[in-house]
C-alpha cells in the first residue's frame, strides 16, 4: 500500500496491485504530459498534468463505486473501476487536446496525409492500444470473480462499447454527464488556475448517488448539487478553457506539433516518446516565430473581438483558412465548441424514491446550461496587413 499526498483529495490509496500499474513507464510518462496545455500562459499555476489528474480520477470512481454499492459490487470490481479511472488517459500525447487538435491541422492546413484522428476520441484508441500491447501482463494478473477478463472489461469501458451491466456502471462512473473524470478536473483545474469557478460540493455528491434499473442517479434532494455541478463546468470552459488567449496559444501550438509532423520531426510511429518535453525541445528546427510565441509570447496577437453569435455567420471559416494554408500558419482560425448539457442518448437522472426523472423535468436553472460555441483570429504581426478585414467585419457586428 502506498499513500500519495494530493492537493484536491487528500491522502490517496494505492494498492499493490495499482501500483504496479502507476510505476509502469507509459503510466509515469503522463507526468511530462501537461493536463491544459498552455494555459499556464494567462493561468500561471496551471503546470499540472495529466498523472495527477489520473490518480484524482481513480480516487473518484473507487468512491463513487463504492458510496453506490451496486448489487454485483466486490472489493475486486471496485479495483477494475479504479484502473478504468487511472487508465482513462493513459494515450495521451504531448500537450493532451492540444496534440489532438493538431493531428486535424497536419491535414486541414498542411495537408500531411494518413494520420491517424479520431477526433476527441484519438487518445483512447491510443489508450486501448497502450493497454493490450504494454500493460496486459499486469492487468491479467488481477482477477475478480465477477469479471474473468480484466482487459476486455477496461477496453469496452473505455471505448463505450459496453456489453454487460457491470461495464455500463463503470462507463457511467467514468463518463457521464457528471463522472469521476469531470468531478476531479473541475476541482483540480479550478484550485491550479486560482479561480473558483469549478467548485461544488463533492462530499455530498458522493452520498446522494444511487443505483436504479441500471441507471446512476442522484436523489431528488440534492438537485441543487447536480445544477452547481453542470453550472460549474460551463463557467470552467467560458472562462478558463474557453478563454481566447488560451486558445490563441494553444492554437499556435497546434500549427507547431502539425508542423514538425509535416517535417518529418515527430515521429508518430513512436508515440510513446511524444511528450512536452520533446515537443519543446524540436522548437529550435521550426521556423523561429513558433519559440518566439511559445516561450516568450512574442510576435502573434489576436483580433480581440471575439467571434460569437451573429459574428460567426459573418465570418468565412474556408477563406480563413485558406490565407492559413497560403501564409503557412501566420493567419490561424481557432474554434472553440463544447455541449455542457443536453438531453439526447443520455441525461441526469432523478430519482424521488419511487421513479426515475431526466433533470429537464425537474430543474428550472438548467436552461441556463446552454451550448459553448465561439473561435478566435490569431495572426502574427507580419500579417497585420491581411487581417484589417476582419477587424472591420467584426467590429461591425454584435
Amino acid at each position: 500500500m502506498k499513500l500519495i499526498r494530493d492537493p484536491i483529495h487528500g491522502y490517496i490509496e494505492i494498492d499493490d496491485e495499482i501500483l504496479k500499474i502507476v510505476s509502469s513507464r507509459v503510466f509515469q510518462r503522463l507526468r511530462l504530459i501537461s493536463q491544459n496545455a498552455m494555459a499556464h500562459l494567462v493561468y500561471p499555476g496551471m503546470r499540472h498534468s495529466r498523472f495527477e489528474h489520473s490518480l484524482g480520477v481513480m480516487q473518484l470512481a473507487g468512491e463513487f463505486a463504492r458510496f453506490v454499492k451496486p448489487p454485483f459490487f466486490t472489493p475486486g470490481y471496485e479495483r477494475l473501476v479504479k484502473i478504468a479511472g487511472l487508465l482513462h488517459d493513459i494515450g495521451h500525447l504531448a500537450f493532451s487536446h492540444t496534440f489532438e487538435s493538431a493531428l486535424q491541422v497536419a491535414n486541414e492546413i498542411y495537408g500531411v496525409k494518413d494520420v491517424f484522428y479520431e477526433g476527441k476520441k484519438t487518445h483512447v484508441k491510443i489508450g486501448v492500444k497502450i493497454i493490450q500491447e504494454n500493460l496486459s501482463s499486469i492487468l491479467e494478473a488481477i482477477k475478480d470473480s465477477t469479471i474473468s477478463d480484466p482487459i476486455k472489461f477496461l477496453t469496452n469501458v473505455l471505448e463505450e462499447n459496453v456489453r454487460s451491466e457491470e461495464e455500463r456502471f463503470a462507463l457511467q462512473i467514468i463518463s457521464n454527464f457528471i463522472d469521476a473524470d469531470r468531478g476531479d478536473y473541475l476541482l483540480r483545474d479550478s484550485y491550479y488556475a486560482g479561480v473558483g469557478y469549478g467548485s461544488y460540493d463533492i462530499e455530498r455528491l458522493k452520498r446522494v448517488l444511487v443505483y436504479v434499473d441500471g441507471r446512476i442517479a442522484v436523489l431528488r434532494k440534492a438537485i441543487p448539487i447536480v445544477e452547481q455541478f453542470l453550472l460549474a463546468r460551463m463557467y470552467m470552459f467560458e472562462n478558463v478553457y474557453f478563454h481566447s488567449v488560451v486558445g490563441m496559444y494553444n492554437s499556435i501550438l497546434s500549427h507547431a506539433i502539425a508542423k514538425m509532423i509535416q517535417t518529418g520531426l515527430l515521429d508518430l510511429s513512436r508515440l510513446l516518446e511524444i511528450t512536452d518535453i520533446n515537443v519543446l525541445s524540436k522548437l529550435d528546427k521550426l521556423d523561429e516565430r513558433y519559440k518566439r510565441a511559445l516561450l516568450y509570447r512574442e510576435g502573434y496577437r489576436r483580433i480581440k473581438k471575439e467571434v460569437i453569435n451573429e459574428c460567426l455567420n459573418r465570418v468565412d471559416r474556408d477563406e480563413l483558412i485558406n490565407l492559413s494554408r497560403e501564409t503557412d500558419g501566420k493567419i490561424i482560425y481557432h474554434e472553440f465548441f463544447d455541449v455542457p448539457y443536453k438531453e439526447e442518448k443520455e441525461a441526469v437522472y432523478i430519482f424521488d424514491g419511487s421513479k426515475l426523472q431526466e433533470l429537464s423535468k425537474v430543474s428550472n436553472l438548467i436552461t441556463a446550461v446552454k451550448d459553448l460555441k465561439k473561435a478566435v483570429i490569431v495572426y502574427h504581426v507580419s500579417e497585420e496587413d491581411r487581417i484589417k478585414k476582419y477587424k472591420e467585419i467584426l467590429s461591425n457586428c454584435e
